[in-house]
């Protein structure tokens, strides 16, 4: 195994072993990830993590695939509200003071808003 000596990490983009991994991560990617609403985060993962199966039983899933997917979707409206603050030129921590409002009538063993089915205080409320 020969070592690769590069005197500016940037030149490791252009070596062909560099070249060769991008377009096999990229061309092996299932369909189903192509078609991935959060694709932008994970890019598929590495190909040596890809040991799970998509729902239609096709092999070369992310492991971590349900679990991307449950975060981002689970933070995407409050991205969303953040995004319209910075737009409108205000702070995204505004949501901060919505967030402690809706927290103070809300009761500990109401069903948790992330819709887990879980109680407030078991939940997001602990």
């Amino acid at each position: 195994m020969s070592s690769i000596v590069c005197s500016d990490p940037i030149d490791l983009i252009v070596l062909p072993q560099q070249q060769a991994f991008g377009r096999a991560k990229r061309d092996t990617l299932q369909a189903y990830c192509l078609a991935c609403d959060v694709r932008f985060a994970c890019h598929g993962g590495c190909p040596k993590d890809r040991f799970t199966t998509t729902p239609g039983g096709g092999p070369g899933l992310h492991y971590l695939c349900p679990s991307y997917k449950g975060f981002f979707h689970h933070i995407e409206p409050t991205m969303r509200a953040m995004v319209d603050l910075l737009r409108e030129d205000r702070a995204p921590a505004e949501l901060v003071a919505v967030y402690a409002a809706e927290d103070t009538t809300r009761g500990r063993n109401d069903p948790c808003t992330c819709g887990s089915g879980r109680k407030w205080k078991r939940c997001h409320g602990s």
